[in-house]
């Protein structure tokens, strides 16, 4: 109470609830618990899918479109219905009754299955490789036409919690070079990931999204101060099939490694700019040339 009473834009808070609680999901036999805050939001939540039958294709979309530059995807399904998602709202004075920024944590599963070349989620390399891939169709060029532009991956870090290894990244929406005068947020708008596996061909991502306020510094200490109280939650025990695989991929795979580092990928999202002509209908935008290929599975 006291902290909202005397919040500000330079103490940005979130509501303090009396207690967490946790969900707990069934991934195909893998338990999965996380702990978080009640919602603290306008909308209702998006409730918690407690069971998943993860071998169902129907569970999936896959995107086997080409991308902007008419590279072929990859074919990796995302869930569709995301396990839970869960909003949080922060505030700043207390006469400004309206947030002023928030935070949203949910969690999808990939399925790899139908990639050529079968990568198994359990060699860390390959793994690393499609967490990179699948930045660059998220938050990379293949995600958009140059409007919004990232630097990712940033923070990189292998974290074990709870005997489990998961990947832990952070992906900064960053002001394009085009864009001189905006003044939206883009210094506190970002977005982590947590990723570990599942199955050889089925990882799970859990993803916490930051829509801050400005100034940027004590909004983006808040969020990642309750992101990283989030993060020795979650607690995920594989299933005997999926400790199988593991072991096996570790056999097949003894002196496979994460990275321990890695810089923000230097990517271009455009070959050049100019402003659209409203009088020839032209869109207001007009970005022209390639982007960075796609980066190698392989």
């Amino acid at each position: 109470m006291l902290k909202r009473l005397f919040a500000s834009y330079q103490r940005p808070c979130f509501a303090e609830p009396s207690r967490w609680d946790t969900l707990s999901l069934d991934l195909s036999g893998n338990s999965f618990e996380i702990t978080l805050p009640p919602q603290d939001y306008d909308f209702p939540e998006v409730e918690c899918i407690e069971r998943f039958n993860l071998f169902d294709s129907k569970l999936y979309d896959y995107n086997t479109e080409p991308d902007r530059n008419g590279y072929p995807r990859q074919n990796k399904g995302t869930s569709r219905p995301r396990m839970f998602r869960r909003n949080w709202d922060t505030y700043g004075p207390i006469w400004e009754s309206s947030p002023i920024g928030k935070l949203q944590c949910s969690a999808v599963t990939w399925d790899t299955s139908r990639i050529p070349f079968h990568p198994n989620c359990f060699n860390p390399e390959q793994m690393e490789r499609l967490i990179i891939h699948s930045l660059y169709y998220s938050k990379g060029p293949g995600f958009g036409d140059g409007h919004n532009e990232f630097d990712t991956p940033v923070n990189w870090q292998i974290k074990n919690i709870h005997g489990v290894e998961w990947v832990y990244l952070e992906s900064w929406r960053r002001r394009p070079t085009w864009n001189k005068h905006s003044i939206l947020n883009y210094e506190c708008c970002f977005s982590a990931w947590l990723i570990t596996p599942l199955f050889a061909d089925k990882c799970l991502l859990v993803t916490l999204n930051a829509t801050g306020s400005l100034p940027a510094e004590p909004s983006n200490q808040l969020m990642l101060k309750r992101i990283e109280q989030i993060i020795p939650s979650l607690h995920l025990k594989l299933s005997p099939e999926a400790q199988k695989q593991q072991a096996a991929a570790r056999q097949a795979f003894p002196n496979a490694r994460y990275s321990q580092q890695r810089p923000p990928e230097d990517w271009q999202y455009y070959g050049s700019y100019r402003e659209g002509d409203v009088s020839k209908f032209e869109k207001q935008h007009i970005f022209t040339g390639p982007c960075s290929p796609p980066p190698e599975l392989y």
